[in-house]
């Protein structure tokens, strides 16, 4: 069941992708990887997101997670950069952004999993699961480069197999979680905690030690860019904003409400009241780490995250939160209110997986040094849902056309199809609708056998 919905979720944003790396974020770990792969060097050029390091040079902010899953990429791609090297650029840049998609389609299969553990039936369990992506803001992030996703995916896994007695393998997915992105060290107290309660001091010594090599690497990667084990890149931010001020905007600012980009949320105080009754400890681990993720998001000194769609610094506590929603949809009525969430967080967030959000930043003039002020014209979910049409007909209408001015990606679908239309032309778009074929029939047969599994799980169930 969970291979064959990993199959089909990873089809299916496959077929949506964009196929490059779209942010600044995913542009400089694309080229940390790079330089690390071909030289063996940590800094990278101006004009990325970067700081000021050892030797004056210029070092990616972002920990070590995301320059590493590029890495990966980057270098099993290396075969075309001998087979095609005129397009070598394009072809690793798509492999790298549709990456993020394989972390999205196994935070579907993890959410599905961790509900399967809470004592969810499988019904419950894959509208949650699925929900989770494709019902939440979560799902332009497929087509983005961030280090959220990867970080979800990691507390997904930690939790869950801390419930499952598997201290060796929640250690891994935390230690993914801090390789991803830095506060998620704040959660080692609390796993260690579980993992003592329920396997013991063996136990803990599994699960820290791969928590303690991501400290170490974490560490050291630090050194090296920095000079200090302790600086991160953000020196010269922090935790400024005052905490009931960031609270409101997460919650109640229309451009970032959780609340309107994942409505599901609204279901989260029935599923805290459920887990209470149920099972006390999968509540301190979820419930913690929500609480960590909005605590130290609220409290940054730019809780908006930055130009993207919807809060996007929440992610990493949203999906094991959905996860828990899954007990209390055990009766129709409960689902009914569920799945009719999940549609209208879709309906909010699928023009932004068929348009870039980046797109809006056409209606405003571009900020001196080209570095948008987080306040200055964030995506709006209307402004977003109007310029779909307007762009598909413009897609149309110049189908071909390639101009040169940096921006002119914004005007298109953001899709792999368009981009490989653009670039070799009638060829191109033989070939994108070829492999569009491939892919939608590996959706509907890999669905198929997705139903088969869940029909067999549920009979036994």
């Amino acid at each position: 069941m969970a291979a064959w919905l990993f199959v089909a979720t990873l089809s299916s944003l496959l077929l949506v992708h964009n196929g490059g790396l779209s942010g600044l974020d995913g542009e400089t770990a694309y080229e940390t990887a790079k330089v690390f792969t071909e030289h063996g060097r940590f800094d990278v050029g101006a004009g990325f997101n970067t700081t000021t390091g050892v030797g004056g040079l210029e070092y990616a902010k972002s920990n070590l997670g995301l320059p590493l899953l590029a890495a990966v990429v980057y270098a099993i791609s290396t075969p075309l950069a001998w087979l095609a090297p005129g397009q070598s650029y394009l072809a690793r840049t798509a492999l790298v952004g549709a990456s993020m998609t394989l972390v999205t389609a196994a935070i579907v299969v993890a959410v599905f999993g961790l509900a399967r553990t809470l004592g969810a039936p499988p019904s419950s369990s894959l509208i949650v699961g699925i929900g989770a992506v494709a019902g939440t803001y979560l799902l332009p992030y497929s087509k983005e480069f961030f280090a959220e996703p990867l970080s979800a995916l990691g507390l997904l896994i930690a939790i869950e197999r801390s419930l499952a007695n598997r201290p060796m393998a929640a250690g891994t997915g935390l230690a993914l979680a801090i390789l991803a992105r830095s506060p998620s060290l704040l959660c080692i107290p609390v796993l260690l905690f579980v993992v003592v309660r329920r396997c013991g001091w063996r136990g803990a010594w599994m699960a820290a030690l791969p928590v303690g090599i991501s400290i170490v690497l974490t560490a050291a990667y630090n050194i090296v860019r920095f000079g200090d084990p302790f600086l991160f890149g953000y020196q010269n931010e922090g935790f400024t904003m005052p905490f009931l001020r960031g609270a409101h905007m997460l919650l109640l600012e229309p451009t970032k409400s959780v609340v309107l980009f994942a409505p599901i949320v609204l279901l989260l105080p029935w599923a805290v009241m459920r887990l209470w009754r149920e099972d006390r400890t999968a509540l301190l681990l979820i419930g913690t780490t929500l609480a960590i993720t909005f605590a130290v998001t609220a409290l940054w000194h730019n809780p908006n995250g930055g130009w993207c769609w919807g809060p996007r610094l929440l992610i990493p506590g949203i999906p094991p939160a959905l996860a828990a929603v899954g007990l209390w949809l055990d009766r129709p009525s409960h689902r009914r209110v569920a799945i009719a969430l999940l549609i209208a967080g879709f309906a909010i967030s699928a023009p932004a997986v068929a348009v870039s959000t980046q797109i809006q930043q056409l209606d405003v003039p571009p900020p001196a040094g080209g570095v948008w002020p987080p306040d200055l014209g964030l995506p709006k979910i209307a402004r977003q849902a109007e310029l779909v049409p307007v762009t598909a007909a413009y897609t149309l209408r110049h189908l071909y056309e390639r101009k040169t001015d940096g921006r002119n990606y914004l005007r298109y679908l953001t899709l792999w199809q368009i981009g490989l239309t653009r670039v070799f032309g009638r060829t191109g778009l033989i070939v994108a609708m070829s492999a569009s074929v491939v892919l939608a029939l590996l959706v509907m047969w890999s669905a198929w056998r997705c139903r088969v599994a869940y029909d067999a799980m549920d009979a036994r169930a």
